[in-house]
Formats: structure tokens, sequence, C-alpha cells
């Protein structure tokens, strides 16, 4: 006789047992994951010297920040990482794998579990939120060493997503903030409003809640106005595209994208920066067309139109590329690590999983059915951004949404053995023959990507 089902089969576990259970994880893991202080460089190191900004002058003020194209907020979340430095006489990696333990905590233990309720109406349960927790370790966890925006801003945009939907208008006085501060970490969530204020729409209090909401987000965004009135002159509570003098960033980026497949940062010796795949297509049609670079937007999209079918492949193999997960990190230590092809195999099954599982989801979905304002909205929220990163140079941390909605979908759903106890033979041995074509396809297609490994002087031209 079977033993009666326990919480850690069937039950979600409380949110403080998984907080702590991923932040004893991470925790433990960080400082053992071979990182030395000198590899905080590029993007994290400048975001821990950019907290410094608040100190200007002799005295602490969010005024002092005057960084164009980076919000104040992402600095001024990694003060608790300095101090604890200041304390404990840590070197900054450290301090910077404390904040990404405490961020992995969240947006594992909290933040997605949180917004699966919310899309699906369901808890995760405790045996398939560790095995979600196993997955994004697996492919996401030594960027957890850095204080980058990535994580930060995705735990934020999924918390306020969930705190959107509560009733009370305090959660949606919170949400504001959430939302508001995801926006300032990483300004490509701009993209995330339309659903956001879709959802506020919908729910009831409108008056309240709509007065909450923008109280809330006005708590983060004027800063910002501020900052930008002093230093820079513009009135907006919005990051900045780009200093007076450059180009905007998303710009410099579709000429990047257009140039190069895929780009990793590197702590390699032989690639003291960047390693970068190029794209032959885009860089022989950049050639004969605008020249190095997208001055305008206008530009872009007359290029784009001269080659509909190239841009569209282009962004084909921008999101396998960016799905390809062949390294557990942002920055590189060796071009081919240990146990990198079993990585990727395991990641082209999960892929072909939640193909499969949204295919049948889909075609089990009664005609009438459709997807309800909460799920509607989650979505539109995490793959809005995720499409305007696409045309741009493709880093897997671009699409980390979509790919950790992948894993969640996975790990909440996924019954292969119940699959495999009701298929027949024959759809078993179809199953097989079919995964085993996708792994070999998705392989073949990460080669070939690879063969088009370039110097990093190939990226001046395009600057």
């Amino acid at each position: 006789m079977r033993n009666k089902p326990t919480k850690l089969e069937h039950g979600e576990w409380p949110l403080a047992g998984r907080l702590v259970l991923v932040l004893v994880l991470y925790a433990l893991y960080l400082p053992l994951s071979g990182y030395q202080p000198q590899h905080l460089r590029f993007d994290a190191g400048q975001y821990w010297e950019l907290s410094l900004k608040f100190f200007q002058q002799g005295r602490f003020s969010l005024l002092h920040y005057d960084e164009p194209v980076r919000g104040y907020l992402g600095p001024l979340l990694v003060q608790p990482g300095r101090l604890l430095c200041h304390l404990t006489g840590w070197p900054a990696l450290r301090g910077a794998q404390a904040l990404g333990a405490g961020w992995a905590a969240l947006l594992f233990g909290g933040a997605i579990p949180a917004a699966w309720r919310l899309g699906s109406g369901q808890a995760l349960s405790g045996r398939r939120w560790l095995l979600l927790v196993g997955l994004g370790f697996v492919f996401w966890r030594d960027y957890f060493n850095f204080p980058l925006s990535d994580m930060p801003a995705l735990t934020l945009l999924l918390l306020g997503l969930a705190a959107l939907w509560r009733p009370h208008w305090g959660w949606t006085l919170a949400a504001g903030l959430l939302l508001a501060g995801a926006l300032n970490i990483r300004p490509i969530y701009l993209a995330s409003l339309p659903p956001v204020l879709w959802l506020l729409i919908r729910k009831p209090g409108r008056g309240l809640r709509h007065g909450a909401f923008a109280a809330g987000a006005a708590l983060v965004l004027l800063p910002q106005l501020l900052i930008n009135l002093r230093h820079f002159g513009q009135a907006t509570p919005l990051v900045l595209a780009a200093p007076a003098t450059k180009r905007a960033l998303y710009l410099q980026q579709l000429t990047w994208g257009t140039a190069f497949q895929r780009v990793e940062t590197s702590l390699m010796p032989e690639y003291p920066r960047q390693v970068l795949f190029a794209d032959p297509a885009g860089q022989a049609a950049l050639a004969v067309g605008p020249g190095a670079a997208f001055n305008s937007y206008p530009d872009f999209i007359h290029f784009t139109r001269k080659h509909p079918v190239d841009f569209a492949v282009r962004c084909a193999r921008h999101v396998f590329n960016g799905l390809d997960i062949r390294f557990a990190t942002p920055y590189l230590r060796e071009l081919h690590p240990s146990g990198q092809a079993g990585l990727r195999v395991l990641n082209y099954v999960l892929l072909a999983a939640a193909l499969a599982l949204v295919l049948a989801g889909w075609r089990n979905r009664p005609r009438s059915q459709k997807l309800q304002g909460p799920a509607t909205a989650l979505l539109l929220a995490l793959l809005l951004p995720c499409a305007l990163a696409i045309p741009t140079a493709m880093e897997c941390r671009f699409l980390l949404p979509l790919h950790l909605l992948l894993l969640t979908l996975v790990a909440a759903s996924a019954r292969p053995l119940a699959w495999l106890q009701q298929a027949g033979p024959g759809r078993r041995a179809l199953a097989c023959l079919l995964l085993l074509g996708w792994v070999w396809g998705c392989w073949q297609l990460s080669e070939d990507t690879a063969r088009y490994l370039q110097p990093e002087s190939a990226a001046r031209r395009y600057e």
C-alpha cells in the first residue's frame, strides 16, 4: 500500500523554505565557482564602480549619479554588497556573490513560483519546484557571480506582475514600485508596459488602484527624472538611450546584430573582451548598403525592406542562438569547458519537450477557450522585450525570460513516464526518432554558428 503523499511531493513549499533553500545553495556554490576578484570586469565591474557615484562631494545623494545610459537603481542596489565588503574586508567579487545569492533566492524562490501561479492558476508542487531550481542552476548558475542587470530586472518584473493581480491597493502600490524598478534597471522592459497597463485596467477599483500604481512608479522614476534634468537637461523619467554625442544604444545594437550572429563576453587571454561569431550575409549586405553602421532608424527599416528574407532568416538564427545555452556563465574562461556537450544536449531535449507541451496544449485547447487575462499579460510582458532583442547582437541573457519560461513549463507540466505508459510502441519509436532528429539538427545549427568565429578586431569597423 502506498504511503500518504507528502507535502514535498504534491504541495507547494512555504515561501520562507524556498527562499532559504535557494539562498543556501548559491551561497555554498558561488564562492567555489572558480572566479577570481580580477574577473569583476566589463559590465559587472562598471555596475560595481557606478555605485560610488552616489557618494560624490563627500555625501550620499541620488542626484550625484550622472551616468546617462544606465539607470540609477541597479547601482543603488549594489550598495549592500559594497557595505558587506567594507565591514568584512572581502574583495568586491565576494560582495557581488552575496548579492547574487540573494537575487537567486528571490527569482527562483519567490518570483517564478508567484508568476506561474498568476499565469496558470496553479501552484508549483515542491517536487516540481525543486526540478525547476535544478534546471535553473544547470543553465544560469554563474550569472549570479556578477552584479549584472538581467536577473534583478527580471525578478522585479515577475514580482511586480504577481503583485499587480493581488486584490488590495497596497499590492498595486508595490507593483508600481517593482515594475518601475525593472524598467529603470533594464530599459528594454518598456516593451512590457502595454500588457502591464492592460492587466491594471482589467482589475476592479480602478481609480484607487490606478493612483496607487502611479504613486509607486513615481517613487522610482522621479529620481531618474531629476537626474536627467540636472545632468543632461532632458525632462524624462526614463533612462536615456544614448549620450548626446553618440548613436542610440539600440541602434548600435541593430548594427551589431546584422554583422554578428552571436556575441559572448570573454575572460580568455586570446579573446581579451569578446568572442564574436560573424554573420557573413549581414556583413556583405552592410558593405553595399548603409556602410559600417545604421545612423538612424529609417536607415535600418530601409535596409530591412531591401533584404526581407535575409532579415527573417537572421532573426530565426538569433532566436536559436539566444536559446542555445553553450555556457552557464556570462564571462567565458574557455571556449570548450568540460561538460559542454552534455549541457547542450540537455538543453535541446528540454527545448523539444517545451515545444511539444506548447503544441499539445494548443491542439487540445477548446476552440472557444482563450488565454485568461493574467496569462496573456504575463506572456506578453515576458516575450515583447525578447522580441525587441531578437534583431540585436544576440547574447543568451537577452532571451533569459523566454528560456526560463520554457524551463518552468517543462518542470511544471512534463510527465514523460505517464506518456510512455500510455503511448503505444509505434508512437514511442516515432517520438524517439523525432527527438534524435531535433537534437541532431540543433547541434548542427550550433556548430554552423561556431564556424564563423572572428577576431575581436572585426568589431571595430561597426562601432
